[in-house]
């Protein structure tokens, strides 16, 4: 029998069957010792032919498969309701914010091709007139809903029509909907942007992270795939000649880590959970994730001590700091909160204050920033926050006999010992529409190790290089990709990458020694369950 058959028999009987068995039993007791010696003598057997192994699970696998992506009506991108607490002031506010993040940025603050601030007419999915102005000379997107559209604007990523503007005069010449950032980005009014190899046609939308500097340090920061180069809007940056980063190098050497976009659904409603919501909900699951061998720990600010929640790794403690990175980062748009530029190449920022956007304080609303105006006040930053915190969390559809069986498959399996299924906001907030709502995340807010397999041997706060936050589970029905990194559609396949073993230093990677991920137990456990409740967790899932 091949080593690595025997592997997953022995983990499928030994492990699941045996120890598992016993771990559900409410007066079971067993010995810590050898329920460690068993895991870990399964995931030697496993380590010793991952290829193989990989096989065998997928052998182990093949009788289920993910629904897909349900059709019917986005399950998010609408504000919470007025019969939950939203008043009119804050649905004005919802929907300027809404507005601000379908604009499209252009390079200059006398480039924009109608005042900024202004309504295009056209839809947000299908924009081509700039009516915004802050594009950075370096950018991964020129508009928040270019990455934030599936299935609605707020969502995670989604694919447009690479050829807007011929689309709009002849829509039978418009093309299939891609990647953005295959052709309509890098090339929008110009621009002689390549496109990365890593970027496909019908692939995820992908941001890179560089994990070392050529100097051997580490990096970890966002290196933007695009620049404002050959941009035939902006006479002022003619002479701008900066190049894109080395993409296939610095791949061909392992040096990438790729994160997709989040979705924004509900995110108001994480921001206004407290922290000790957050621990109590931890400490009372102490038996059930001891059960399968769960830790979870906090990121935390470096500054006052709370708990960080937002992005991949929790490295952001709130919206307002999410949104003002994104707006940098991704757009290259300065603001209050990060003021420099990631580029400040002179030719490249002609005629562009610097920080771009921030407060308005115009004496008249000629150009929509008047100080007098409280719709106008803000900077599109900070009204893309207020759009987040008002906008509802994403809606399940109803649940099938098939669905709820697969949700206590869900939790007997031990999913939920890191995807908690729900949490409660903070009594008292300055908004009703926030405050003591039950949010149906299905995540903890924590990190945890997740083994060399997912490892990104980034760091940021402290969350180190195989450390993720739980990913929140709701909307997953209606999301086209899933890892941090966009490396598969297959919700099955997803659940197989969460598996992980123990692993040396390897100084190949420049990965340190990791311990196995902690979602092992619980991977196997669901693969032991027979297929028709393999597939009804699966159904689940694709109903939230």
């Amino acid at each position: 029998m091949p080593l690595s058959a025997l592997g997953w028999r022995y983990l499928d009987k030994c492990v699941i069957t045996g120890v598992t068995s016993m771990m559900f039993s409410k007066n079971a007791t067993f010995s810590k010792n050898t329920f460690a010696v068993s895991v870990a003598m399964g995931l030697a057997l496993m380590a010793a032919s991952n290829s193989a192994f990989s096989q065998d699970l997928a052998r182990a696998q093949g009788r289920v498969s993910d629904p897909g992506v349900r059709g019917g009506p986005a399950g998010g991108g609408a504000p919470i309701s007025a019969a939950d607490g939203l008043n009119e002031n804050e649905l004005k506010q919802f929907n300027e914010g809404k507005f601000r993040a379908t604009e499209l940025e252009a390079t200059c603050e006398t480039c924009s091709q109608i005042i900024p601030g202004t309504m295009s007419g056209e839809s947000p999915f299908l924009n081509t007139i700039t009516n915004s102005a802050g594009l950075g000379a370096r950018f991964n997107g020129d508009q928040c809903s270019v990455c934030h559209s599936q299935p609605d604007i707020g969502g995670s990523g989604g694919f447009f029509v690479p050829n807007p503007v011929e689309a709009k005069r002849d829509p039978s010449k418009a093309q299939r909907p891609e990647n953005p950032m295959f052709r309509l980005i890098p090339h929008r009014h110009g621009q002689t942007n390549k496109t990365p190899s890593f970027i496909k046609q019908y692939g995820p939308i992908r941001e890179a992270r560089f994990k070392f500097k050529s100097d051997g340090t580490r990096d970890g920061g966002v290196h933007q795939l695009f620049t404002v180069v050959g941009r035939d809007d902006d006479p002022g940056n003619a002479g701008c000649s900066i190049k894109q980063p080395d993409f296939e190098t610095e791949l061909a050497n392992n040096n990438i880590s790729f994160r997709i976009p989040l979705q924004l659904f509900g995110l108001g409603l994480i921001d206004t959970i407290e922290d000790q919501e957050i621990i109590k909900r931890h400490d009372a699951s102490a038996a059930y994730r001891a059960r399968f061998g769960v830790a979870g720990r906090t990121n935390r600010s470096d500054n006052d001590g709370t708990i960080t929640r937002f992005g991949w790794k929790a490295q952001n403690k709130s919206l307002t700091v999410f949104a003002g990175e994104a707006y940098n980062v991704e757009m290259g748009v300065t603001n209050e909160l990060f003021p420099q530029a990631t580029d400040e190449t002179d030719n490249c920022n002609v005629d562009k204050p610097h920080p771009n956007d921030v407060a308005r304080t115009a004496n008249n609303d000629l150009t929509n920033d008047s100080f007098f105006n409280p719709i106008h006040i803000f900077a599109d930053w900070m009204q893309f926050t207020f759009w987040m915190r008002f906008l509802d969390a994403p809606k399940p559809v109803a649940l099938t006999a098939q669905a709820q069986r697969g949700q206590q498959v869900f939790a007997d399996s031990g999913c939920a010992a890191c995807h908690t299924p729900q949490m409660v906001t903070a009594a008292t907030t300055q908004s009703p529409s926030v405050e003591g709502k039950t949010a149906n995340l299905y995540s903890d807010l924590l990190i945890h190790h997740m083994g060399a397999n997912l490892a990104d041997n980034v760091i940021q706060g402290q969350a180190g290089v195989d450390e993720f936050r739980t990913q929140p589970l709701w909307g997953v029905g209606q999301r086209l990709f899933f890892m941090h990194d966009g490396r598969t559609n297959d919700l099955v396949q997803a659940i197989r990458e969460h598996v992980s073993p123990a692993t040396p230093a390897n100084p190949r990677t420049k990965l340190p020694a990791l311990p196995a991920s902690e979602a092992n137990l619980s991977v196997f456990s669901y693969f032991a369950k027979n297929p028709a409740d393999q597939q009804a967790l699966l159904v689940f899932l694709r109903s939230l």
